[in-house]
């Protein structure tokens, strides 16, 4: 066997996914509010670059920081808001003013640290019991004195806790609340001759000891909602008729940030700039500004192409409605623009695009074909579940149709799908299965 070294020269095409790709790939899954505070922050570090705030952001103070040493470092301060009109702040001085002893207060702290938005208690109290070292019969008796917080039903720990938490007095009527509470099961399943025997109460007492617990609050924390979860955003897009009976797709300027590159101020800049560190900032810096005002330029007109074609191919549902909505693939999109199918994915992930039919994310155009003996191409499952809601809508209270009935239903109208997908549907729009849906008209007949 002959053995040797030699050199061999051979050509082959890699991607490298450098930073400023990774970067640009970022970039498409912004949304437009999400891209100007991306835009802000790059304009922190980078002084040759100058972003305009979109409308949707402008007026908005920005939060100051606050320093602290090590001799005022408080933790219960890092656990209390300090606001006066926020859920917490209302819950903690609920705690301050029921309990007067620090280490119960301590307690009450972190069981008002633990609420869910609802006003409900979602750890169990032998977590909290552990984590603080305590007894859990301390803070059973810690969370009777916050009960007692308003609105009533705070820190419950399930829904019947809740309920009665909000029944206030020992009379008769109390007490069939109580008992009625105790048989929620019962009142689900539409069991009433058996809640009269539990009762022993008239069909008319029952009626308005049911609409008293209709009139409870299973979720009483949400009256305290101070409006700081994340409001509904303004779209990123707009779709809209011209004057001439065109459809147009344009980018909404009030939630886009504008960016500009300081070329005046890097020359001013270069001509007093002596070190070579220095002159190595300056180039890095004017030439990162460079690709992020190009990559934002880009990443815009990717977007109105996307939706453009989004607009073409939907153009019977923006006319008409959802019954309209015709069956998509990113594929599809991805071959009439130029670009991957991962491209358009990324652009319709967190993208919402304002329609004469309402606001949608972009992902909603697209939905997969159910076989029609009317259409070549099939029913958009989007349309399919448009029939559904309608027919349930229009079902009358005492005969609720059936997954079956429905079926059938849309079968006769050409659709062929089968009634476990009428099933899966059905669910993805939280709409309860028939015998569901009538003891609910039931419930609404008493109430």
């Amino acid at each position: 066997m002959h053995l040797s070294m030699q050199a061999q020269i051979t050509q082959r095409q890699s991607v490298v996914f450098t930073p400023q790709l990774q970067q640009a790939i970022k970039l498409l899954l912004l949304n437009n509010l999400e891209l100007a505070k991306y835009a802000d922050s790059a304009a922190e570090e980078n002084p040759f670059l100058e972003v305009e705030r979109p409308k949707a952001l402008r007026g908005l103070p920005s939060i100051p920081r606050k320093s602290s040493s090590a001799n005022d470092f408080d933790p219960v301060s890092l656990l209390q808001d300090s606001s006066d009109h926020t859920f917490r702040a209302h819950v903690f001085n609920q705690v301050d003013e029921l309990i007067t002893g620090p280490k119960e207060r301590a307690i009450g702290y972190a069981l008002a640290a633990d609420l869910e938005p609802t006003g409900w208690l979602p750890s169990p109290l032998s977590c909290i019991a552990e984590t603080l070292k305590v007894e859990i019969e301390v803070v059973e008796g810690v969370l009777a004195q916050v009960q007692k917080a308003e609105p009533a039903g705070l820190f419950a720990r399930n829904l019947s806790e809740c309920l009665k938490l909000q029944v206030t007095g020992e009379g008769p009527e109390e007490t069939r609340l109580l008992i009625l509470i105790d048989n929620l099961k019962i009142i689900q399943r539409g069991g009433f001759p058996e809640l009269r025997r539990k009762l022993q109460c008239s069909k008319d007492e029952l009626t308005v000891a049911l609409r008293q617990i209709r009139s409870l609050n299973p979720k009483p924390g949400l009256q305290l909602d101070d409006g700081s979860a994340e409001p509904i955003r303004e779209p990123d897009l707009r779709a809209f008729k011209s004057e001439s009976g065109e459809w147009r797709v344009e980018l909404n300027k009030a939630t886009l940030p504008s960016i500009r590159v300081d070329e005046e101020m890097s020359r001013e800049v270069r001509k007093v700039t002596m070190q070579d560190a220095d002159k190595e900032f300056v180039q890095g810096a004017l030439g990162s500004a460079r690709w992020l005002a190009r990559a934002i330029a880009q990443r815009n007109e990717t977007n109105l192409k996307v939706a453009a074609e989004i607009v073409r191919y939907q153009k019977a549902f923006l006319e008409e409605g959802m019954h309209q909505m015709r069956p998509l693939k990113l594929k599809l999109i991805a071959d009439n623009v130029g670009v991957h199918e991962s491209t358009i994915s990324r652009v319709t992930s967190s993208m919402m695009m304002q329609t004469p039919q309402g606001c949608f994310p972009l992902k909603i155009f697209f939905s997969t074909a159910i076989e029609s003996d009317d259409s070549e191409e099939g029913a958009s499952a989007m349309m399919i579940r448009e029939k559904i809601r309608k027919m349930i809508n229009d079902e009358l209270p005492k005969q609720p149709l059936s997954d079956d009935a429905i079926t059938s239903q849309l079968n006769s109208q050409g659709l062929r799908i089968a009634r476990r997908t009428v099933a899966k549907y059905r669910k993805l729009d939280s709409i309860p299965s028939s015998s569901q849906r009538r003891r609910g008209y039931q419930l609404l007949a008493f109430a």
